[in-house]
C-alpha cells in the first residue's frame, strides 16, 4: 500500500463518525464530502507553507509567519486528532478559514487571498453544513468587511487596506465577495435540495421494493402451505376417509350373503364394525372442518399468555385432575407484556399440546408439564416440555402430518389431527414448530410467535 492510500485510509479512520448507514442520505453525503476536503486540504496547504514562511522571511513579516504556522497546526488536529469528534472537527475547520482571511485580509490586503478565503468559507460550509449555517457565514462575512472599513474610517488599524482603499472603495471591492457567497449559497442549496428529494424517493421506492418482496415471499411460503395441506387433504381423501367408508362397504356386502342372519354372534360383531367406523369417520371429518376454520379470526388481539394457559388448565381440569398432572408455568410467561395474536386459535395450540401431554403419559410416572417463553428480538420462542411417553427418532416429522398416529397403540384415542392443527396455528402466527423428544424420556415442543402480528 502507498503512502497516499495510507494516508488517506488513516484520515478517513478519524473522521468517520459511526456505521455506514443502510440509507445514505445527504447527512452523510456532508460528512463524506468533509473528509476529502480534509484529505487534499493539508497536503496542499503544505505545499503552499514553505514558499509562505519563505516570502514572510524576506518581507520580515513575522505575524503572518506566526498565524499561517498556527492554521498549519489546527489543521493538523482536524486530520489527525484521535479524541476530537466530527463536529468539534468541522468547527475548527471553519474558524481556521477565518482565521486565515482576517489574517491575509489585515497584513495583505488585496495582495493577499483574504477575500478568497472568505468566499471559500461560505462555500466550504454550504457543502459540509445546512444551507441555513452558509447564510450566516455570509452575514459574519459581511461584518467582517464593515468592521474593516469601520476601523480604516476611524484610523483604528493599521492594515495594508488603508494605504490603498478608502472605506467607501473597500466596501464596493468586498460586497464583489458577498455577492458571490450569496450565489454559492443559494446553488448550492439548490443542488443539495434536490439531492435529498432524489435520495427520499431513492429511498422510499427501496422501502417499497423491500416490503413488496417481503410481502412476495410471505405470499410464496402460505401458497406452499396450501400446497403442502392440499397434498395432505389429497392423501387424505384417497387413504384415510376411504379406510372406513371401505370397512363398512366390505361388511354390508358380507351381510348381504344368504348365510348371514340375525342374531348370531357375526351378525353383531358386523354392526359393530359398521358403528365404529361411521364414528371415526365421523371424527375425521369434524377435524377436517375444524383444521380448515382455523385462521377465520383475522383480527389479531392482545392477550396475556399465562392467562390463556391458566383458562385451558381449568377448561382440562377434569383430565388434569384424574391424571394428577402439575402444569408448571414459569416465571418468563408470567413477564410478559401482552401479546398479539388470533384469541381463539392461540388458545387452541396450548390445548392440544398441553392435553396430548396429559393423554401420552407414562403411567408408572407423576406427570408433570413446563411451560416458559424466551424473548427474541421479533418472535416469542414457547417451550412445552412433558415427561410422557416420548417419541421415536424416526417419527419426529411425522407428527405434524394431519391424521398421521405414530402411536399405534389402541389404548391411545385420536384422529391424529391434534399436532397439525397446531402447525398450522403457528404457522398463521408466522412462527414455526418443532419436537425434540426420545422414546421413553417425554418431549419438548418449541414454537415461536411473531411479534408483529398486528402490523
Amino acid at each position: 500500500m502507498s503512502i497516499w492510500s495510507k494516508y488517506k485510509e488513516l484520515v478517513a479512520s478519524r473522521l468517520s463518525d459511526g456505521a455506514v448507514p443502510d440509507v445514505k442520505g445527504v447527512g452523510y453525503w456532508r460528512d463524506k464530502l468533509f473528509q476529502v476536503i480534509v484529505v487534499y486540504m493539508l497536503p496542499v496547504c503544505m505545499i503552499a507553507y514553505i514558499p509562505a514562511m519563505v516570502l514572510c522571511y524576506y518581507l520580515d513579516q513575522p505575524y503572518i509567519a506566526f498565524y499561517d504556522s498556527l492554521a498549519v497546526a489546527l489543521l493538523a488536529m482536524v486530520t489527525f486528532s484521535k479524541k476530537m469528534n466530527l463536529r468539534w472537527r468541522k468547527l475548527l475547520f471553519v474558524f481556521t478559514m477565518y482565521l486565515l482571511s482576517v489574517t491575509l485580509l489585515y497584513y495583505m490586503g488585496v495582495y493577499g487571498p483574504g477575500l478568497l478565503y472568505l468566499l471559500s468559507t461560505v462555500i466550504f460550509v454550504s457543502l459540509i453544513y445546512s444551507s441555513k449555517l452558509a447564510y450566516w457565514c455570509i452575514a459574519a462575512n459581511t461584518a467582517i468587511c464593515v468592521l474593516f472599513a469601520l476601523g480604516m474610517h476611524l484610523g483604528l488599524m493599521d492594515s495594508a487596506l488603508v494605504n490603498i482603499y478608502t472605506p467607501a472603495a473597500w466596501l464596493a471591492v468586498a460586497s464583489n465577495q458577498v455577492l458571490l457567497s450569496v450565489l454559492f449559497a443559494v446553488s448550492i442549496q439548490m443542488l443539495t435540495s434536490g439531492l435529498a428529494q432524489t435520495l427520499d424517493k431513492e429511498s422510499s421506492l427501496k422501502e417499497s421494493i423491500r416490503n413488496e418482496m417481503v410481502e412476495s415471499e410471505r405470499l410464496v411460503k402460505e401458497l406452499k402451505i396450501k400446497n403442502e395441506e392440499m397434498e395432505q387433504f389429497t392423501y387424505i381423501a384417497s387413504h384415510d376417509l376411504q379406510e372406513p367408508l371401505n370397512t363398512i362397504l366390505g361388511i354390508t356386502e358380507v351381510l348381504k350373503l344368504p348365510s348371514s342372519k340375525k342374531g348370531d354372534g357375526d351378525f353383531e360383531n358386523s354392526l359393530d364394525y359398521i358403528s365404529f367406523s361411521v364414528e371415526r369417520l365421523k371424527l375425521l371429518i369434524k377435524g377436517l372442518l375444524d383444521y380448515a376454520r382455523i385462521g377465520r379470526q383475522l383480527e389479531p388481539k392482545e392477550v396475556k399468555c399465562d392467562e390463556v394457559i391458566k383458562n385451558v388448565v381449568g377448561d382440562l381440569q377434569s383430565a388434569v385432575s384424574e391424571s394428577g398432572t402439575k402444569v408448571l408455568i414459569d416465571e418468563s410467561v408470567r413477564r410478559m407484556a401482552p401479546l398479539a395474536v388470533f384469541p381463539l386459535d392461540f388458545n387452541q395450540l396450548f390445548q392440544n399440546l398441553i392435553s396430548n401431554a396429559i393423554k401420552f403419559r407414562r403411567r408408572d410416572v407423576e406427570p408433570i408439564i413446563e411451560l416458559s417463553v424466551k424473548e427474541e428480538s421479533d418472535f416469542f420462542e414457547f417451550l412445552v416440555i412433558d415427561n410422557g411417553i416420548g417419541i421415536k427418532q424416526d417419527d419426529l416429522d411425522k407428527i405434524f402430518i394431519i391424521f398421521k398416529r405414530v402411536h399405534g397403540d389402541a389404548s391411545y384415542e385420536g384422529t391424529g389431527i391434534g399436532l397439525a392443527f397446531c402447525k398450522k396455528i403457528v404457522e398463521l402466527h408466522r412462527g414455526k414448530i418443532w419436537v425434540e423428544s426420545k422414546a421413553g424420556s417425554g418431549s419438548s415442543f418449541y414454537f415461536t410467535i411473531s411479534r408483529h402480528l398486528a402490523k
